[in-house]
C-alpha cells in the first residue's frame, strides 16, 4: 500500500510541477543575485534551502490532502478497509508513501543546491582564473535538465504508453544526476580539468535537515487531512508553519513566566531545529552530532503526531 501510495503521489500533475518549479527556481537563483554581501555563495544556498523548504511544504500537503481525504470522499478507503486491512495499517502506509515521495524530491533539491552553489559567481585568483567568475555552463545544464527530463518523458509516454508525469519525476532526478556527473568534468569558466565534483560538502548536513522537517510536515499534513478536505488541510500546515518558525520568539521568551506558553511551544513543532543555514556562515559547519539530535527530535515528534492521527483516523466516517 505504500509503494502504491507513492505510485500514485507521483502521478499527481502537481507533484511534477512543484518538483519542476523547485529545480527551475534553485537553478535561477545565481542569475538573479546581485550582492554578495561579503561572503560567496551565502545568498544561492540560503536561497535554495528556503526555496526547497517552501516546495516540500506544498507538495506533502497536498499530497497529504488528496491520497487520504481525497480517497474517503471517493469511497476507495472504505473498500480497501473492508479487507483484512486495519485503519492503523492503511493510515501508516499512506504516511510511508507519501514520506518516499518527500524523500526522493528533497535528493532532487539537494542536487540543484549543490549544483547552484557550485554555479554562483565567485572569486579566483589562480592561474586559469582571476576576478569573479560564474559557472554558466554547469548553470545552463542545471536550468534545462526539467525541460530535458519532460521532452524524454514525452518520447517515453509516445512510444511505450507509460504515464507522462511519473516518468517525467523520475526522469528529473536521473537528468540531476547526471548533470552532477558531468559537470565535474570542467572548471568553473568552461575548461577540461581533472575530474572533481568541486561542490561545497557542507549543504549535505542542511539539507537533510530540511529534508527531516519536511517528513515531520507531512505527519502533520496526513493527521490533518483525517478530518479536514485538501484546502483546509494546505492552510492550517501553511499556519503551523509559519507559527513553528516564529515560537521562539513568541512563545521561547515567556515559557518560564506561562503555562499556557510552555504547552503551546512544546506541542508546535520548532522549524528552527532545522533551519540552520546560518551555521555555514564564515565558513562554518552543522556538527554531525547535532543532525543526529535533529534527527531524534523528528522521529519522535513524527511519532507522536501520526499516534494523533492514527487515533483520529480510527474515529472518521468512512463512506
Amino acid at each position: 500500500m505504500a509503494g502504491l501510495t507513492a505510485l500514485e503521489a507521483i502521478r499527481q500533475p502537481i507533484c511534477l510541477l512543484l518538483t519542476a518549479g523547485c529545480v527551475v527556481s534553485i537553478a535561477a537563483v545565481p542569475l538573479t543575485i546581485m550582492h554578495l554581501f561579503g561572503e560567496d555563495g551565502k545568498q544561492v544556498r540560503d536561497s535554495a534551502f528556503a526555496i526547497h523548504f517552501v516546495f516540500g511544504l506544498f507538495m506533502a500537503g497536498h499530497a497529504a490532502g488528496t491520497l487520504l481525504s481525497g480517497e474517503i470522499k471517493k469511497g476507495t478507503a472504505s473498500a480497501v478497509l473492508s479487507k483484512p486491512v486495519s485503519r492503523e495499517l492503511f493510515f501508516l502506509s499512506k504516511f510511508a508513501g507519501i514520506a518516499a515521495v518527500i524523500l526522493v524530491f528533497s535528493v532532487g533539491a539537494t542536487i540543484a543546491t549543490l549544483l547552484s552553489e557550485r554555479v554562483a559567481e565567485k572569486f579566483y585568483y589562480t592561474q586559469a582564473l582571476n576576478g569573479y567568475v560564474m559557472d554558466s555552463q554547469t548553470g545552463m545544464m542545471l536550468f534545462f535538465s526539467p525541460f530535458l527530463a519532460c521532452i524524454c518523458a514525452g518520447i517515453i509516454n509516445y512510444r511505450f504508453k507509460r504515464p507522462f508525469t511519473s516518468s517525467a519525476f523520475w526522469m528529473i532526478i536521473i537528468f540531476l544526476l547526471i548533470v552532477l556527473f558531468v559537470s565535474g568534468f570542467f572548471e568553473r569558466n568552461g575548461q577540461w580539468r581533472p575530474y572533481s565534483l568541486r561542490l561545497d560538502s557542507r549543504i549535505f548536513a542542511v539539507s537533510i535537515l530540511v529534508s527531516l522537517a519536511l517528513v515531520v510536515l507531512s505527519a502533520v499534513a496526513i493527521t490533518i487531512s483525517t478530518r479536514f478536505d485538501i484546502m483546509p488541510t494546505m492552510i492550517l500546515c501553511s499556519v503551523i508553519f509559519m507559527f513553528g518558525l516564529m515560537t521562539d520568539y513568541i512563545l521561547g521568551r515567556h515559557v518560564a513566566e506561562s503555562y499556557v506558553c510552555g504547552f503551546f511551544y512544546t506541542v508546535l513543532p520548532n522549524w528552527q531545529n532545522f533551519w540552520v543555514a546560518d551555521a555555514l556562515s564564515g565558513g562554518g559547519h552543522v556538527p554531525w552530532i547535532y543532525v543526529l539530535h535533529a534527527g531524534l527530535y523528528a522521529v519522535v515528534y513524527t511519532v507522536g503526531v501520526l499516534c494523533l492521527g492514527m487515533l483520529s483516523f480510527r474515529h472518521t466516517e468512512v463512506k
